[in-house]
């Protein structure tokens, strides 16, 4: 330990320096340690303004998501409902084409009632529609397909045009 009381001149001189050297040193390490803290602070701010950013897109990725899943159901809701309507019409134009083939075949003789196929069509736009429709369905080349009952909707398809189309 010092004893400074009983220090001579020099010795005390050399305590000074020492004591002044020392607290220079340490005001110069309590800077860069300062420094350091506000290094350390703007990282965590970036990092934490970083980490909102990806959770508020985290977000808007989640809702669109959802909102898609949402439309999605929705379609399908809508197309498998229409499929059902599509199934149950085919069913009754099918009952329909018993019918037609049974009296047919009892008076060996074809006859069509007009609109036979193109029951409720009214104008010449929903005509064409529900033409289309037809061919679609009983084309030959799908696989329920029958080139006969095409030949009698293009002829009922015919016969209405010219009716419409007047």
């Amino acid at each position: 330990m010092l004893n400074i009381d009983n220090a001579d001149e020099k010795e005390l001189s050399e305590i000074k320096t020492w004591f002044f050297k020392e607290n220079i040193r340490i005001m110069q390490a309590k800077q860069e340690l300062e420094e350091e803290r506000r290094a350390f602070e703007k990282e965590k701010k970036n990092t934490l303004r970083e980490i909102k950013r990806k959770k508020d897109e985290e977000e808007l990725i989640s809702e669109r998501l959802k909102r898609d899943q949402d439309l999605f159901e929705k379609k399908v809701a809508v197309l498998q409902r229409e499929l059902r309507l599509l199934a149950s019409e085919r069913q009754k134009l099918e009952r329909e084409k018993a019918i037609l083939k049974e009296n047919r075949s009892r008076q060996n003789v074809q006859v069509l009632t007009p609109k036979f196929f193109f029951k409720g069509v009214d104008s010449e736009l929903a005509l064409k529609k529900r033409y289309r429709d037809l061919t679609k369905i009983f084309h030959p080349d799908n696989i329920n397909g029958d080139p006969d009952t095409l030949k009698c909707i293009n002829k009922e398809y015919d016969a209405l045009k010219k009716i419409y189309s007047i």
